[in-house]
């Protein structure tokens, strides 16, 4: 703790008194900008990042074991679609330097996260191989409407995008940025990500479809996407893998960082999707 927390005194330490927190900041992606979670913030750049008053960060910033937070500099920057290359030249430099406290998620979209939940749950732009053929035509044909997209990304498909993913963070590559951003963030806090799943797999789920209007109305020939047990673990076992890689890297920086495993407290309280009892049947 204490080399991490570079509090002034050395007595004891007292985990239910952080008054002496005065400088905390944020940065990283849409987990640590709480998509979705509570209303959302309307500060200078909150809206254009959609960062929410649920939001991790936020939360811990008004925990009472923290003191008055109008007594602390909190400097909430983490912004949804960020990656990692967003973090180290945007949100580090937008922060005040001798932070006490820094919390860091990030890697999620450099392995391509919008891109599973487009292939594997809400489908707005999922296509199969012969649409995607003909959008590559008209892109080498010239035409306005076929450019600007990845047309081979539109046609993986949930597993194929999910193998796709896991490559990516098997690579020698991810590894090093995710070196790159603990080594400028230094004595700071990284925290992983916690499952969107339930991890008891029950079959509630199995039927359940959140696919978009959208895909149904150009694309209604092709089944709209389930959220299936398999699917499911896959992507369950993809933030394990992604936690595997940034605690090992944690652990190459030395005292530099502190990882956090918080997930099994998710489960704890039960708030990963598809929980047993919950009707996820938004859609379908």
């Amino acid at each position: 703790m204490n080399n991490i927390f570079a509090r002034e005194t050395t007595g004891f330490f007292n985990p239910d008194d952080l008054s002496w927190i005065h400088k905390l900041a944020a940065i990283g992606d849409s987990y640590s900008a709480g998509i979705g979670a509570g209303d959302g913030l309307h500060g200078e750049g909150d809206e254009n990042c959609r960062r929410y008053d649920h939001s991790y960060p936020y939360l811990i910033n008004q925990d009472e074991r923290l003191g008055d937070p109008s007594k602390r500099n909190f400097q909430f920057k983490s912004c949804s679609g960020a990656v990692i290359r967003n973090v180290i030249e945007d949100q580090l430099l937008s922060i005040d330097s001798d932070q006490q406290i820094i919390l860091l998620s990030t890697g999620g979209n450099d392995a391509e996260l919008v891109n599973i939940l487009n292939q594997c749950v809400y489908q707005w732009f999922a296509l199969k191989d012969q649409h995607s053929t003909v959008g590559k035509v008209a892109e080498m044909k010239g035409e306005p409407w076929a450019k600007g997209w990845d047309w081979d990304a539109a046609s993986r498909g949930c597993l194929g995008q999910l193998q796709y993913s896991k490559n990516i963070i098997n690579s020698d590559e991810f590894s090093q940025r995710i070196d790159s951003v603990i080594e400028a963030t230094k004595k700071k806090l990284s925290t992983e990500y916690a499952k969107f799943w339930s991890t008891d797999y029950g079959s509630a789920c199995d039927k359940v479809s959140w696919s978009t209007w959208l895909f149904k109305s150009y694309n209604i020939w092709q089944p709209a996407a389930r959220l299936e047990e398999l699917r499911r673990r896959e992507m369950n076992r993809l933030v394990d893998l992604i936690n595997d890689k940034i605690e090992a890297a944690v652990k190459r920086s030395g005292d530099k960082v502190s990882f956090v495993n918080y997930d099994k407290y998710v489960g704890h309280f039960k708030g990963h999707y598809c929980e047993d009892g919950v009707d996820e049947s938004v859609v379908g």
